[in-house]
């Protein structure tokens, strides 16, 4: 139910996504708006702090951890506006041995990103650039602590909430020859969550429609539930990506 209620708001996303394009686009020609996707490979370990723990798991282990992961990015610009939807869901299952105990963890991670784009620049997808909009976030934590010796009480915790921020970003993309760019990127959220921010630094190679993408991204959530529990979830790691232009 929880991986079918995800898939729904990755849905309802990309529809809002066609509406506030054809708003922002209502006075171009639909020819002149350009339409870019992306699929990518984050290569990323994932840090989580919660009730004095710190669980890590680094891409490697991630990969034997994995439960289901997806990653994408739909963007289109017409003349000076876009728009466009980011999505990330990574489910992982760890187990770690303590001196005093033993952890067993399990955390399924949504972030999807709606925004509109401002592109001033004379070429779509080029420049300075700037977004905002709403970051959507959920997060299905649950730890459990089993003591050493098994004769003391197990301590059990989590979080399951949805988070619904504000977003705020901007992004400088350079050509730095006919073929290579750079891409800078970096947002903040707040609103219901303690607080967001992501990092990125990207070359790509574009040769025609196709784009082969590689950089490093660093994302960072600090999240509270209804109980007071606090948990700080962080993604950081190298990304391989391709994309389409069209």
């Amino acid at each position: 139910m929880l991986l079918e209620k995800r898939i729904k708001n990755c849905l309802g996303s990309a529809g809002a996504l066609g509406l506030l394009l054809t708003g922002a686009n209502a006075n171009a020609d639909a020819s002149d708006t350009e339409w870019l996707g992306i699929a990518y490979l984050w290569g990323s370990g994932i840090t989580i702090d919660a009730r004095d723990q710190s669980v890590g798991i680094d891409f490697k282990d991630l990969v034997d951890d994995l439960e289901i992961a997806f990653m994408g990015h739909v963007e289109a610009q017409g003349d000076k506006l876009g728009g466009f939807v980011d999505v990330v869901f990574v489910g992982v299952g760890s187990n770690e041995s303590r001196p005093n105990a033993d952890l067993n963890v399990d955390n399924d991670t949504t972030s999807m990103d709606l925004a509109v784009v401002w592109s001033p620049g004379s070429e779509p997808f080029t420049g300075l650039e700037t977004y905002a909009g709403l970051r959507y976030i959920s997060n299905d934590f649950n730890l459990v602590v089993d003591p050493i010796p098994p004769a003391l009480p197990t301590l059990e915790g989590g979080i399951d909430e949805s988070y619904y921020d504000a977003l705020l970003g901007v992004r400088y993309i350079t050509p730095v020859s006919d073929n290579w760019r750079l891409t800078f990127q970096g947002d903040l959220s707040f609103g219901d969550t303690e607080g967001t921010f992501s990092l990125g630094a990207y070359a790509g190679y574009v040769t025609g429609q196709h784009h082969f993408i590689a950089g490093y991204k660093h994302f960072e959530m600090d999240l509270e539930s209804g109980n007071g529990g606090d948990l700080t979830v962080t993604m950081t790691g190298p990304v391989l990506a391709y994309g389409y232009r069209f």
